[in-house]
């Protein structure tokens, strides 16, 4: 008798850890059952509130665009006045002669510019909107603080405008 034969844990006939191994890790790919497949149909997505939230309609979307396009619009002079120095009645005027231009109301402007805070220049925007009676009474505390959210990170022209005050 050899030694491999009278060692009764190496079975010659019984493949070794390694083989099984080898075995498990095989690229083929798995049995593909069609009729376990699942359609998936769009849900509304709930909202924490028990609401749905359905996707926006087209033409909402739409109407979101052009409006995200007069407010750019209106930001690009905002911007650029403030840069230059253009006095407040002066770019008031311009203001409301860009949302006149593009026949959009200032308070729907005013709501984009609400509903849309995401960026500081929005925020700076709107709390001109508040501070200058345009689309909306005047509200001086809802400027100011629109003014200190953006000038807390750090946006020079809401730290401009927060020191004139």
């Amino acid at each position: 008798m050899t030694a491999a034969t009278s060692s009764p844990f190496l079975d010659v006939n019984r493949p070794s850890l390694g083989d099984s191994r080898k075995r498990s890790l095989s690229l083929q790919p798995p049995s593909f059952n069609a009729s376990r497949r699942r359609s998936v149909s769009p849900q509304p997505i709930s909202s924490s509130r028990g609401r749905s939230v359905s996707p926006q309609p087209l033409s909402y979307r739409k109407h979101q665009d052009t409006t995200k396009k007069v407010v750019d619009q209106i930001l690009g002079i905002f911007l650029h006045s403030q840069r230059t120095g253009k006095a407040d009645n002066q770019l008031t005027e311009l203001i409301l002669d860009t949302i006149k231009k593009f026949n959009c109301g200032a308070p729907k402007i005013l709501d984009w510019l609400s509903h849309n805070q995401n960026k500081l220049e929005y925020k700076t925007l709107l709390g001109y909107f508040y501070l200058h009676d345009i689309g909306t009474e005047i509200d001086t505390r809802k400027a100011y603080n629109l003014y200190l959210a953006a000038a807390k990170k750090d946006y020079p022209i809401a730290q401009y405008l927060l020191g004139e005050w």
